[in-house]
């Protein structure tokens, strides 16, 4: 009945919201950084083409010194801004999710460096 609507194409790809809204709560970043922190599916970059070919997100050149990175269009905004209002809707905190993401990575740093601390001690 509904095989015809564009936004199911977002949804029926696993991952793809996810791309949109990592993009609209952490700004530009690179295909390393978008499979780092969402998924290492072999199909991401599939899904990131998709997304391009959309126009929700756009794809800059020598972003960060020499990196490519990926970021939002007016159109993604609007897709993300969406989501994040359903989400909302749900009874879901996306700023709070944001914030257990950011804590995550510190705490991914912190545990590094404590155990490079703990190797350099025992040289």
């Amino acid at each position: 009945m509904f095989e015809g609507l564009l936004i199911n194409r977002i949804f029926d790809e696993k991952n793809a919201p996810n791309i949109i809204l990592f993009l609209y709560l952490f700004g530009p970043k690179t295909r390393t950084e978008i499979y780092d922190n969402i998924s290492r599916n072999p199909r991401m970059a599939v899904k990131i083409e998709m997304l391009m070919s959309m126009g929700l997100i756009e794809e800059t050149y020598g972003y960060n010194g020499m990196m490519n990175a990926l970021y939002l269009t007016d159109l993604g905004e609007k897709y993300a801004t969406s989501l994040c209002e359903l989400e909302k809707l749900s009874g879901g905190n996306m700023e709070k999710s944001r914030w257990n993401h950011v804590m995550s990575n510190i705490e991914m740093f912190t545990v590094g460096k404590k155990a490079k601390s703990v190797v350099d001690e025992k040289k």
